[in-house]
């Protein structure tokens, strides 16, 4: 007697709601769970409350912010500390508990990348994106007293410190 061979089967206990996003850089998979709320959107685009982190193996380490929802818009971003590894911010107690924290170690924080016309690049040092990613909550914030420049020019130096 024949028997058919066993088949395995994958079934993910939650379903995920996978989306293709098109943008300017690229097509992307996203999944919405990992979809990011900005209760006061971004300046300039405050109808955008619903964003999503694209990554690529070919942007690497820059990522897309990418809005869901409202006008359209992408962003470049990156990691602050991989463009200027003495980097540091401090949070005021209000966008603490906008974020809805008390540790900052877990945030996620991105700073927008501006690219020009000849294709050089500068970062938002100043006003970086910060995400709680236990409650997928962002801002952008402005930390007082902040000495870092609006246009820090991507592949800079530490002693470089173009105000903006």
């Amino acid at each position: 007697m024949m028997t058919e061979p066993e088949r395995s089967i994958d079934i993910d206990p939650e379903p995920t709601t996978r989306i293709t996003v098109e943008t300017r850089f690229g097509v992307f998979e996203a999944d919405l769970r990992d979809m990011v709320t900005f209760p006061d959107g971004l300046p300039g685009f405050e109808t955008c409350r619903r964003f999503v982190v694209l990554s690529s193996l070919e942007m690497a380490p820059i990522q897309c912010l990418h809005a869901v929802d409202g006008a359209p818009a992408s962003f470049l971003a990156i990691d602050p500390r991989l463009v200027l590894p003495s980097y540091r911010s401090v949070l005021s107690q209000a966008d603490k508990l906008r974020l809805g924290i008390a540790d900052e170690a877990a945030l996620l924080w991105l700073a927008l990348v501006t690219v020009a016309e000849d294709n050089s690049g500068t970062v938002n040092l100043r006003a970086p994106i910060v995400i709680n990613p236990a409650r997928m909550t962002g801002f952008q914030v402005m930390p007082h007293n902040s000495l870092y420049p609006l246009r820090y020019p991507l592949g800079g130096s530490d002693r470089e410190t173009e105000k903006g």
